[in-house]
């Protein structure tokens, strides 16, 4: 019998993505009022931008523990839906980061120019430009959330065919499709009930992430 170590790489890149992605999003203040109200929450808010770029890694890690899911079932009956959702996810995760490049970029540099300026006109400008061009990152938010739904389900099923992992993981994912799926279609971009259901899917990647680090060796 051949006893073989597996790689940490990506089961460690998935818990601290999903690390860094859930404490940044639980130091994120709730953007709330109208666009002026919400630049001043963001000049206000002495970390944003270290909040945002902590999103961002945390994006890229769980993107690396992602493929890395994919891989543990290469060679299994569910290599076929894991090559999908990788697929996919490149996707989603790319739709996902646009409103956090743009709230770490010109989110916060027009919440810069609204507050040091005075009411005047480059105030008003400030407020105009967010107004017309946060309403974006939203909506690729939602379509994001969409689209992280239908990465989830075919997680599942890879989990769920490959029998290399326990099946609570692959019914795990399923909840988080469906809820995903759901609050994307039902609920508006403007609704912060979006990011539960991202939330959830986080939660989703920590508890795989877990799996992956304790099945350190296999026959």
């Amino acid at each position: 019998m051949i006893v073989t170590r597996r790689p940490l790489f990506y089961g460690v890149c998935l818990l601290l993505g999903a690390l860094l992605f859930g404490v940044a999003g639980l130091f994120h203040p709730l953007l709330s009022g109208d666009g002026a109200a919400q630049l001043a929450t963001i000049a206000r808010t002495g970390g944003w931008r270290l909040i945002h770029w902590a999103l961002l890694f945390g994006l890229a890690f769980m993107y690396a523990g992602v493929i890395g899911v994919a891989l543990r079932h290469n060679d299994t009956p569910g290599a076929t839906p894991g090559r999908a959702a990788v697929r996919m996810g490149a996707f989603a995760f790319s739709v996902w980061s646009l409103n956090i490049l743009f709230m770490v970029g010109a989110g916060w540099q027009l919440a810069h120019a609204y507050t040091t300026s005075d009411t005047g006109l480059t105030g008003t400008h400030a407020v105009f430009i967010y107004d017309m061009l946060h309403p974006v990152g939203l909506a690729a938010e939602r379509l994001a959330t969409f689209m992280l739904g239908l990465v989830a389900y075919m997680f599942g099923w890879a989990i769920r065919n490959g029998g290399v992992w326990p099946k609570w993981l692959a019914w795990m994912a399923w909840g988080a499709a469906v809820v995903n799926g759901a609050v994307a279609v039902v609920f508006s971009e403007f609704s912060p009930i979006m990011y539960y259901g991202q939330a959830l899917f986080v939660i989703w990647l920590a508890a795989t992430a877990v799996v992956m680090l304790a099945e350190r060796r296999q026959p």
